[in-house]
């Protein structure tokens, strides 16, 4: 680990990742990388819905040192606009798949505004995220992309992708806000990763008065916009 507490796994497509002639899958490192000495936390950066099989669910739950998070790409909640971007996974698909990893902090990604997407379409984004229990979404407004199929079409105005985007949020917010009041008056292991911050198990934002680099065990005080307001225990 050379002195490095917490890794992180992370790559283009991390799901891919395998070497056929040592027999190495995702699992497998996970398992193997949760297991070097001196490492206290093993978190994945981001995994495609397609490849969080019941292997990689059981390989992290099995690893103590694995963090309590996964970040799931989403993109969108309704089937029709899915298709539409090429995306090879349908709403029950994704649904099935991270309720898997229950227990864990779910955060995505969400493209609001796609060309497809509607009013009724972006409804189900909505219900989706919530259907799924997504704390944290990365809202990204649609603009075309040239190459791409729909480089020439944004049909949606900025109008409704500002307000879709801002509704998103909202969302989003109030989840985090929720998991982080069910926090008050317990204690989590803290990674500080700068002056005055650093992230919980499971993805948590905390503000802590400790030295970066270090695990800490805090208190949680107080929900404030940040995150959670902690104390060294």
């Amino acid at each position: 680990a050379q002195g490095h507490p917490e890794i992180v796994l992370t790559g283009v497509n991390l799901g891919c990742f395998r070497d056929r002639e040592a027999g190495y899958t995702l699992p497998r490192l996970v398992r193997e990388a949760g297991e070097i000495q001196g490492v206290e936390r093993l978190r994945l950066s981001s995994i495609e819905v397609n490849h969080l099989s019941a292997e990689l669910v059981a390989a992290m739950v099995e690893t103590p040192t694995v963090a309590g998070h996964l970040h799931v790409p989403l993109q969108s909640g309704d089937d029709r606009v899915l298709a539409a971007m090429g995306r090879r996974y349908t709403v029950s698909t994704y649904l099935r798949r991270v309720a898997q990893a229950e227990g864990f902090n779910l955060t995505s990604d969400v493209i609001v505004g796609f060309p497809t997407e509607d009013d009724h379409a972006f409804e189900n984004t909505l219900r989706t995220v919530e259907a799924a229990g997504i704390t944290k979404v990365h809202v990204f407004p649609y603009s075309p992309r040239p190459g791409t199929k729909t480089a020439e079409a944004d049909p949606v105005p900025a109008a409704a992708k500002k307000e879709r985007s801002a509704r998103l949020r909202a969302a989003s917010d109030a989840a985090c806000r929720r998991r982080w009041h069910e926090k008050l008056g317990y204690e989590e292991m803290v990674f500080v990763d700068r002056p005055g911050r650093g992230y919980g198990d499971d993805y948590t934002p905390w503000l802590v008065d400790a030295p970066v680099g270090d695990f800490v065990r805090v208190r949680a005080r107080a929900v404030v916009e940040e995150g959670i307001l902690g104390v060294a225990a």
